[in-house]
């Protein structure tokens, strides 16, 4: 009886080893499998390169759609980005958070006068701002691409006309004055150039007025950025420094010099300093200069219209320059930025100045 147990005991001890013998191959082979479906054509792992993307996200965090720089507030993403209208007169000058916007456009105006357009990914983001001017049509067609509340304190017939009948989202001063615009009395200058307002008033007007505050699909990936701290090395050759004009008045006219120990672009307007109110000189990462043709629209106020369909440029960081392509087009089109090959022009990350140059004067930029 005793031999008999003993049989069945190694009976049942060989059918368990043959059973866990199985789960092991099985097992084995089944771990085959997944490694051999998760490698790349150059054989690395989807689940290696998937672990270093999360690293590297954690460690960026999230980017600020208009810079690519890291630390954005991730609760904004998706949020619409505000367009506000700049004063660039010289008696406007210094101007009230000029070091502020992720993105700055400056194009000209009537006389041979600019002004310009300040973007902000982030109303957060937006200080004491100013002073504030009116519209411009060609500078709410920008404002459009990006799906951005646009404000402004006034503006042309049509600028007005196109705000109307575009229906684009707006918030004027010559409405709000009191509310959310203000006039800072402490400059001895003339009215126009005294206006301002600021991030938290923006909010309010926006919560005030009903504003839609979702981004548009089309609109949430602007443009395209180098990782944060690695910025490229452009196709050109050098560029420590860029002149170029807007019109023949030369108080207008810009300077963008290189700084190699922080990367920025440090701007000079008329031979001086382009400083903010404070003393801090504005300097971006990215100087983008877009060829337009310009016209006279021929009304009595000599108002200018620029060609945004398309066209030629120049994109200038990280001390070297490239040759560009941009297209615009419609009016609620994005403005695309293109490399010389045609693909989506990569930029690196940081804040940028966007110069829209009249074809006539692209001889008077000069890089060295």
């Amino acid at each position: 009886m005793a031999a008999q147990k003993r049989r069945r005991r190694r009976g049942r001890n060989s059918r368990t080893k043959v059973i866990v013998g199985t789960i092991a191959v099985l097992a084995v082979v089944i771990v085959a499998v997944v490694a051999y479906f998760s490698l790349n054509r150059d054989g690395t792992a989807d689940l290696e390169e998937s672990d270093s993307n999360s690293v590297q996200a954690e460690d960026l965090g999230t980017l600020n759609p208009l810079t690519g720089e890291s630390g954005f507030d991730p609760d904004k993403l998706g949020s619409r980005p505000i367009a506000i209208m700049i004063n660039n007169a010289p008696a406007a000058r210094p101007q009230w958070g000029l070091c502020s916007p992720d993105i700055v456009f400056e194009g000209v105006v009537e006389g041979g006068a600019t002004r310009m357009m300040w973007v902000y990914a982030d109303a957060n983001d937006i200080p004491k701002v100013g002073s504030i001017r009116s519209a411009r049509h060609d500078f709410v067609e920008l404002a459009e691409g990006l799906d951005a509340v646009f404000v402004h304190w006034g503006g042309s017939d049509l600028a007005y006309d196109v705000i109307r009948d575009r229906d684009v989202d707006d918030i004027d001063g010559l409405r709000y004055e009191g509310k959310y615009f203000f006039r800072d009395n402490t400059r001895s200058v003339a009215t126009e150039h005294r206006g301002y307002t600021t991030g938290e008033d923006i909010r309010t007007a926006i919560s005030d007025l009903s504003l839609r505050t979702q981004l548009g699909s089309r609109y949430d990936t602007p443009f395209a950025f180098e990782k944060p701290g690695s910025p490229r090395v452009l196709t050109g050759g050098s560029c420590q420094s860029v002149d170029f004009d807007f019109s023949g008045a030369s108080s207008y006219s810009h300077t963008f010099n290189y700084d190699a120990q922080d990367g920025l672009y440090y701007n000079r307007i008329g031979g001086e300093p382009m400083r903010q109110d404070g003393g801090e000189q504005m300097a971006v990462t990215n100087v983008i200069l877009l060829y337009c043709g310009v016209r006279n629209i021929g009304d009595a106020s000599g108002h200018m219209e620029m060609d945004l369909s398309s066209g030629k440029g120049v994109y200038i960081s990280n001390g070297t320059y490239e040759e560009i392509r941009w297209e615009k087009g419609s009016a609620a089109a994005p403005l695309e930025l293109r490399d010389a090959s045609g693909k989506a022009l990569v930029l690196n990350a940081g804040k940028s100045y966007i110069g829209l140059v009249p074809t006539s004067e692209e001889s008077s930029v000069t890089i060295s």
